[in-house]
């Protein structure tokens, strides 16, 4: 089992990394074309600026951290041929993530 977990680990990392360095990519393009410049850096900017920025990157951060856990998560399956750490599969052959009040569907 611990083999099994640190095998996931790596998988996840692998995928959040990968996953990461395209959103912040994505992001920082999509405000120079949007706004015409680059993204406010150490609270430089206005303050709308600022929290526009702040907003926007945590929305492509959390976003890309879900995207790359389900990928992941489907991709440990396929090589392993069993749900990952903390994943098991509902009637519908889904992954699902079991959470401590239930269980939470990442389909």
């Amino acid at each position: 089992m611990v083999g099994a977990k640190i095998g996931w680990r790596l998988v996840l990392a692998a995928f959040t990394l990968a996953v990461g360095l395209v959103a912040n990519k994505a992001i920082n393009t999509a405000w120079k074309l949007g706004a015409g410049g680059k993204p406010p850096k150490g609270g430089q900017g206005s303050y709308a600026e600022v929290v526009s920025w702040a907003v926007a990157s945590g929305a492509a951060a959390a976003a890309a951290k879900l995207f790359a856990e389900r990928r992941a998560a489907e991709y440990y399956l396929k090589s392993t041929g069993h749900p990952p750490p903390g994943y098991e599969q509902d009637a519908t052959a889904r992954l699902v993530k079991k959470a401590d009040t239930g269980l939470v569907k990442t389909d």
